[in-house]
């Protein structure tokens, strides 16, 4: 089994938690991603997307793409511990919340966030905070409220389990607190709350150490500005 996708992707590191989680061991190909595309990539998702995991590696053309069908493949693979709530309302919950952290919370850390900050120090320009601090709070208006108040003073969003609502969520809010934009405290206490909490947990360190490895040994230079 191999797994292709740069793990400062927050959909790769989706399906690595999930995979580590379950214990699932594979081969991992950091190299494809929106700033350079391995040769040969397109063969195995021509939209040119991460991440992407072949079953068999000696197989191309028999692809499992996006993070979504890589995870629930992942769960039939290997049910326990598992991450999707057996009950039916239970179940239907965490895929809206998965679905929710995938559309518009990736889109709005992503472009809003997370790119100016980015994608400025990768071309060797200064971070556009500015532009940065305006697509926090656009974010702050509506989508982080509403994730605070699913989330209440519960430990995690679906019950009493960890699923697959709680990776997906993180996964997008550790790009935040990557670029210097972390859920300040006093606004959003559930959600930071929730955040610390999943950080902590050992399939998820990792990726965190991961991530401040790259930002040091690229010399980015990232202001804190939030949390």
């Amino acid at each position: 089994m191999k797994l292709f996708g740069a793990p400062l992707s927050p959909f790769v590191r989706k399906a690595v938690i999930v995979a580590a989680e379950k214990g699932i061991e594979y081969e991992y190909d950091p190299r494809p991603s929106p700033l350079g595309w391995t040769e040969g990539f397109e063969e195995i998702n021509p939209l040119k997307r991460i991440p992407a995991l072949l079953p068999d590696p000696s197989n191309p053309d028999y692809a499992i793409n996006d993070s979504s069908a890589i995870c629930a493949y992942f769960e039939k693979l290997q049910p326990e511990p598992s991450l999707y709530p057996q009950e039916a309302e239970a179940h239907g919950r965490a895929l809206w919340i998965e679905e929710a952290a995938d559309t518009d919370l990736a889109n709005r850390v992503g472009m809003g966030v997370f790119r100016p900050v980015f994608f400025s120090l990768a071309a060797g320009k200064p971070a556009d905070t500015e532009t940065a601090s305006k697509g926090f709070e656009a974010l702050a208006e509506v989508l982080l409220p509403y994730l605070e108040n699913q989330l209440g003073d519960g430990d995690w969003f679906v019950g009493d389990m960890f699923s697959i609502a709680d990776i997906a969520v993180m996964t997008q809010l550790m790009n935040l607190d990557l670029v210097g934009f972390g859920l300040p405290q006093e606004r959003f206490p559930n959600l930071r709350a929730h955040y610390e909490r999943c950080i902590a947990r050992p399939s998820i360190a990792p990726c965190i150490e991961q991530n401040n490895a790259f930002i040091e040994k690229a010399g980015f230079q990232i202001e804190r500005v939030t949390g």
